[in-house]
């Protein structure tokens, strides 16, 4: 698991926008993929990786799931707080876009309905209508 994560994060930290892989599915650079003259299809790292750790059983798409993760991390590390503060969480207008943009997504799988995708985010509902209107 731990090779898996630091291989995520040298693909994302490494690539130009975009990896390359061969007909067999093996990465190559481009430029070695040129003077070779073989056929690559370009790839989004983000979901590569993203797909990578879901396959491993860490899907870092669902809100909750990466809730709790971060919580345990937390307490195993001692920095989580013992009870919620109460403060409400704020959201950027990116923030909030990227979130619209994901329950495009999601909404296009048809997999959620809206209450549940909040629920999941960590927003009220009406919230997020509210998001999805302006």
């Amino acid at each position: 698991m731990r090779d898996l994560i630091k291989e995520a994060i040298a693909d994302l930290k490494k690539s130009d926008g975009f990896i390359y892989v061969t007909s067999e599915g093996n990465r190559i650079d481009l430029l070695e993929a040129a003077k070779q003259g073989v056929a690559v299809t370009p790839m989004d790292p983000k979901a590569t990786v993203i797909k990578k750790l879901a396959d491993a059983g860490l899907d870092l798409t669902d809100g909750r799931f990466v809730n709790e993760l971060n919580e345990l991390i937390g307490l195993v590390n001692g920095t989580a707080p013992s009870a919620k503060s109460g403060k409400r969480r704020t959201f950027s207008a990116a923030e909030k876009r990227k979130i619209v943009e994901e329950w495009a997504k999601v909404e296009a799988a048809g997999k959620k309905t809206k209450a549940a995708f909040a629920r999941e985010i960590g927003v009220g509902y009406q919230t997020f209508i509210n998001w999805l209107r302006s």
